[in-house]
């Protein structure tokens, strides 16, 4: 840490004037590392990060008009199975299982949910499973068994 010279009188030794005092800074250690980063160009930033910047009435942007033609993705939410008042679907943008029911299910079938690791979401109204391979084997199972024995799934 470096230290500052104080070029006060009053902070001077007896018998020395303020220009005669001297501080001995301590000398750095030389970073490799630092020096290397220190010597690299400055790096170069995007136009834009978070994407293009918004088109203006004029369509003054760039490529306008190449961006004309909005592109149409499918619906993230694909329903797999529906059965007695339920729905089972997939929402491929969140990764999650979903079970969608037309009415409040039993309590135990609730507390069933509630084991597995579901979790209500209420702005959806549906019971929700982070989807990988063992939540969708079981929550297929899930699914035959609330539907029954007769019906069968669409995959």
């Amino acid at each position: 840490m470096s230290r500052r010279k104080n070029t006060s009188t009053e902070n001077a030794p007896a018998g020395q004037d303020a220009s005669a005092v001297a501080v001995v800074e301590p000398q750095t250690e030389r970073d490799p590392k630092a020096e290397a980063a220190a010597a690299r160009p400055p790096m170069q930033l995007p136009a834009w990060i978070d994407g293009p910047p918004p088109q203006s009435a004029q369509g003054d942007t760039p490529g306008a008009e190449q961006d004309e033609q909005q592109k149409n993705w499918s619906d993230p939410y694909k329903p797999i199975f529906s059965g007695k008042g339920f729905e089972l679907g997939e929402h491929r943008r969140f990764k999650q299982r979903v079970f969608r029911f037309d009415e409040k299910p039993a309590a135990e079938l609730l507390a069933k949910l509630k084991e597995a690791g579901f979790t209500y979401r209420a702005a959806e109204k549906a019971w929700t499973i982070p989807a990988n391979p063992d939540t969708r084997k079981l929550t297929d199972e899930m699914a035959r068994e609330m539907a029954g024995p007769a019906a069968g799934m669409s995959r």
